[in-house]
């Protein structure tokens, strides 16, 4: 037995029998488990009438990154209607891809961007499941490739911000927007968020605001040397379209207790009032170099109050592995997470869910 199905089998042992699990304020339940054992990373993950599904995504199929293990993009689309057992679809994605951002509009899952063993990508596609195949369309292209950003739909409006154009690129400030009402009229960049440019934020919307929270940036110290900088920083945004432009106020939040980079996302917004914060690189997990004695993720567990500006740690989550690099969507009257890492090079089949 190799050492990715004995991981995988422990991962799974953990969660049998803990269907459901309280925290304070929070409902943990499990889903059916992924197929095919590993799990992957940055899947993209939506809803199209009513059913659950999952597509991309990566992994390290033969070995470990230290092992010399080479990471390897996905086509695969995965299909949960009823809640008890995922369906490998036939069909597939024009292209491997994965860490790009999906979205839930009328009845289609709408994918953006992200990347592959090519590089990153700009393409953006709707699928919508008709109870036996998907439909698939085409939405205008970003105006740049991008990966590792965050996004989420605003109404009508899908809203993306951070990322990077190239797998060796530097994090980006920018920040776009398309009208999902007259998608012809194509991608807006508005205004960006006054901080740092950033890879992987976390983001949410809530009472009509988009929420941007953490990333990641290159920090340079003393000695010129480079290194990751785990930003603390959040932001609303209030976003309105006039007759031909976009009228766009950042305003800057009260900020994180630790950094969340790389986190699920979109962030579960709980009790209609608060949102969780789970998983997620901080700035100590960001110093561990050697990926084979790699602790894993922090597993506290922190809300934040949109309406006072506030957070709260509210303990940990120790029965379940934290995780990075993985969607989160509303399903089912509750906020799933799909798959994602749990360790560097480690992706778990797990899927969890909240409320």
């Amino acid at each position: 037995m190799n050492n990715f199905l004995k991981f995988s089998l422990l991962l799974i042992g953990m969660l049998n029998g803990l269907k459901t699990m309280a925290q304070p304020g929070v409902e943990w339940s499990e889903l059916p488990v992924l197929p095919g054992g590993k799990g992957w990373a940055g899947m993209y993950a939506g809803v199209s009438n009513n059913t659950l599904i999952c597509m991309g995504g990566a992994n390290f199929p033969d070995k470990f990154p230290w092992e010399g293990g080479l990471k390897k993009w996905y086509s695969d689309i995965y299909i949960l209607r009823d809640g008890k057992e995922w369906i490998k679809s036939e069909q597939k994605l024009p292209v491997p891809a994965g860490y790009g951002v999906a979205v839930s509009y009328q009845n289609k899952m709408i994918v953006a961007g992200g990347s592959n063993a090519d590089g990153h990508l700009s393409r953006v596609s709707g699928f919508e499941w008709d109870g036996e195949k998907l439909l698939t369309s085409d939405y205008p292209a970003l105006p740049v490739p991008l990966a590792n950003m965050s996004g989420t739909l605003v109404g009508d409006v899908f809203v993306i911000a951070g990322g990077s154009s190239a797998p060796t690129g530097q994090p980006l400030k920018k920040c776009f927007v398309l009208d999902l009402k007259n998608p012809a009229t194509g991608w807006s960049e508005v205004k960006a968020w006054p901080g740092p440019e950033r890879i992987f934020p976390v983001c949410t919307v809530f009472d009509g605001h988009f929420y941007m929270f953490g990333g990641e940036t290159t920090g340079l110290n003393s000695k010129g040397e480079k290194y990751r900088a785990i930003l603390l920083d959040g932001y609303r945004l209030s976003l309105h379209r006039t007759k031909n432009s976009w009228a766009v106020a950042w305003e800057k939040l009260a900020p994180m207790p630790r950094g969340m980079s790389a986190g699920g996302t979109v962030l579960p917004v709980l009790r209609n009032d608060r949102f969780l914060f789970w998983g997620g690189v901080d700035a100590v997990t960001a110093l561990h170099k050697n990926p084979a004695t790699h602790p894993g993720i922090i597993d506290n567990l922190l809300y934040y109050f949109p309406k006072t500006d506030s957070w709260e740690y509210i303990g940990k989550q120790t029965n379940i592995p934290s995780r990075v690099t993985l969607p989160v969507v509303f399903w089912k009257e509750r906020w799933v997470y799909v798959s994602g890492e749990i360790k560097p090079g480690i992706r778990t089949p797990t899927v969890v869910g909240v409320q």
